[in-house]
C-alpha cells in the first residue's frame, strides 16, 4: 500500500472531531453578564502577535481581576474575556 501524501500532508495534526480549543464551561449564576466598559477595558490593549505576550498577559490579568462574580469562578471569566483581547493574526490563530 503506497502512501501518495506530500512530506506537508503528512505533518498536518488531524482536526477530525475535535471541538474549538477554548470553551467555556456552562455558566449557572443568575445575573451573570460581562459589562461592556469590562471588554472595552480588555480591548483597549489587544494583542496582534507582534507585542509581548508576557506583558500582554499581565495587562490581561490585571484586568480581569478587577471583576468578580460570587457564582462565577475567575478562570471563567478570564476564558470568555480572552477573545477580546486578541486582534489580527493573534485572533485568527485562535479561531482556527
Amino acid at each position: 500500500m503506497e502512501d501518495n501524501r506530500t512530506m506537508a500532508q503528512m505533518l498536518q495534526a488531524p482536526i477530525e472531531g475535535y471541538e474549538d480549543t477554548i470553551v467555556g464551561p456552562q455558566i449557572n449564576a443568575n445575573k451573570f453578564e460581562l459589562k461592556q466598559t469590562l471588554i472595552n477595558l480588555v480591548q483597549s490593549n489587544q494583542f496582534t502577535g507582534r507585542q509581548d505576550p508576557p506583558n500582554h498577559l499581565r495587562f490581561f490579568n490585571k484586568v480581569t481581576s478587577t471583576f468578580s462574580h460570587p457564582e462565577v469562578p475567575n478562570t471563567t471569566i478570564k476564558l470568555l474575556l480572552f477573545p477580546f483581547s486578541l486582534e489580527g493574526e493573534a485572533r485568527i490563530w485562535l479561531d482556527k
